[in-house]
This record gives structure tokens, sequence and C-alpha cells, in this order.
């Protein structure tokens, strides 16, 4: 198995997710947020519009519940997933699956309200579509979300930050790779692959552009919110190791200058105003060595993939190489 810059996030964040999930094989699914669905939506209609009966299923409800409805019925989908044996007969009672999903939810309101609330409703259909669909790796989108979708992808093509970059096509001079697969490069002697959104190889100037597309809730808080919280510094780093692998062992680039990874960062309600985040030699230091943002500290890929490759060969997942060292017992500042 190779890594990539998702595996080794899932490992620096949740060791016990990333045994299952790479590992073992076990289906792990994430908490979906409705900017990550969105992003996948975005990312399908402006680059591989083609693929979309492959990745999405069209819910017959208007929209997808909102709030602690939708905390409910996400939390009633992982239990009844969890109460699933093997012949796909749920072994729970509705009335067990749906309290543990109440509490789950933080409703205020009675159980009862809850359940008058859903049965019936269109966060029963949703309920009903998920467990059938994501077991087949599809997400469930509404018609709303798809004219959503377009009307993203037209601001990306059409606003001036953006229009640039997303209009360039191949040429004599350009040569543009989308969903680009790079795989077998090393980074402190382990292998990586590495999917690419959007490559930008420039003939004339000898370079490499890699851009990654990021939907989100807040694009003028992408630092902190998601720069940071969803540990994207590891993604823009083994992006750049993917680009100068690249150069490396393709003929026809080698010897070009590989620029430093770009996000280009929408809303996932198309309100504000798409931006381009860029890094420097710095940034890219401190993915590499770690660094303290704010208190902080943010481990970098040198130390992730050192603790990984220290776990794998000793097939050990409940404690950190660090920690191995003095037995478990740590001082409580350290």
């Amino acid at each position: 198995m190779m890594d990539s810059s998702s595996s080794l996030k899932d490992f620096s964040m949740d060791r016990k997710k990333y045994v299952k999930k790479y590992l073992l094989n076990e289906p792990v699914e994430d908490k979906d947020t409705q900017a990550a669905t969105m992003g996948r939506l975005v990312e399908c209609l402006l680059w591989q519009p083609e693929r979309f009966d492959e990745l999405f299923y069209m819910s017959s409800c208007i929209g997808t519940p909102t709030g602690l409805m939708l905390a409910f019925v996400e939390a009633l989908y992982v239990a009844t997933r969890d109460a699933t044996n093997e012949q796909g007969e749920v072994t729970r009672t509705f009335e067990d699956i749906s309290n543990d999903a109440y509490r789950e939810s933080g409703f205020k309101i009675k159980y009862e309200a809850v359940i008058t609330k859903f049965v019936g409703s269109d966060a029963e259909i949703y309920y009903n579509e998920i467990r059938m669909v994501r077991s087949k790796g599809l997400s469930v989108i509404t018609t709303q979300d798809v004219s959503n979708g377009e009307r993203i992808v037209e601001e990306l093509k059409t606003n001036p930050v953006t229009k640039g970059i997303l209009s360039l096509v191949n040429s004599q001079r350009y040569t543009i790779l989308i969903q680009h697969q790079v795989e077998g490069y090393s980074v402190e002697g382990h292998l990586f692959k590495s999917m690419m959104d959007f490559v930008v190889v420039d003939h004339l100037d000898r370079t490499l552009q890699i851009y990654d597309l990021k939907c989100v809730w807040a694009v003028e808080a992408f630092f902190k919110e998601y720069y940071l919280y969803r540990r994207a510094y590891i993604q823009a780093y083994l992006y750049y190791k993917a680009g100068v692998h690249m150069t490396y062992t393709q003929k026809e680039i080698a010897g070009y200058t590989v620029l430093l990874p770009r996000f280009i960062v929408c809303d996932s309600t198309n309100y504000y105003n798409p931006l381009i985040y860029t890094l420097d030699g710095r940034d890219m230091d401190d993915a590499y060595q770690g660094f303290d943002n704010n208190g902080h500290k943010y481990p970098g890929v040198r130390s992730l993939i050192k603790e990984l490759c220290w776990a794998i060969d000793n097939n050990t997942w409940n404690i950190s190489y660090k920690n191995s060292l003095s037995d478990g017992v740590i001082n409580i500042k350290s």
C-alpha cells in the first residue's frame, strides 16, 4: 500500500481510523459536511461531468435535512449501519437505534417530538436513501445542490480571480492535467501517491504549477478553518514532492521548475468571492519540520512519516514512538 496526503493526515489525527481504513480495509465513512459534498460536486461538474452518475445519487427530496435533524439522521444512519449484520439484517429495534441517535444529535426537545417530526418527512426519505447508496460509494445530493454547484462552477469560470487559470486548455504552450495521479514517489524513504486536481505545465516558462480546489464555508478564514484545522499543509508539501517526481521521471518536462502549490478556494454557498491562496518557502519548511501557531503545535511531514514507519515496522498503533521510549510515563507538559 502506498500512502497519500489523506492517509498521512488521518494517521496524524486518528491512528485508530488509519488502521481500520488503510490496513484492515474496513469501511470508515468520514463525517461529510455540506461543504465537503459540495466540493466533490463542483470538482465533478467542473472537470469530470461524465462521472456524475458514478459519484452521486439524486435524492427525491427537495433539500437535505439541516441543523439538529441532519445530525439526528446521520447518527441514525451510523447506528443502523453498525447494527446491520453480514446478511443485511438490522439486529436492533428501531426504538433502540433511534434513541441512540437522539442522544447523539443534541436535540433538547423530547425524543417523541423528534420521531414525530422525522416519520413521514423528507428527513426519513433522506435517511433511507443514504442507507441504500452510501455502501456503493455514492453521495446523496438534491436538485438544489446541483443548481448551487452549477452556479459555483460558472463563478469559477468567469470570476477575474480564477477564470485565467481555469480557462487554460492544452496548447503548444500549455499541457493541462486534470485529476492527475502520481504514484511511487518517495519522501523520507516512504512511498506515496497523489491525485492532483489541476496541473499546469508551461512549456515556455518551463514550469509546473499545481492547483488544488477547496470548497469551504469561510473562504477568507481558509488558513485557520481548513489549512490548519484539516492539516492541508501536509497535502501541499506532498503535492510539491509529487510534482518534483514528475520532472524526474517524464522526459518531456525534465528540468522544469516546480512552483509551490496553490489552493483555489471557493464558497460552498457561492456568496463570497473565490480566492487563490499561495505558499512560500517558509510555509513549505513549516510543513516539513512542523510549526506552532497561536500556541498549538502542528506536526511536520518529516516527523509524521518517521512515526508512521515506526508504527508499521513494529506493528504498534496504540502508542506513539515518543511515548513508547518512556514506557508510557511522561511529564504532564511534554
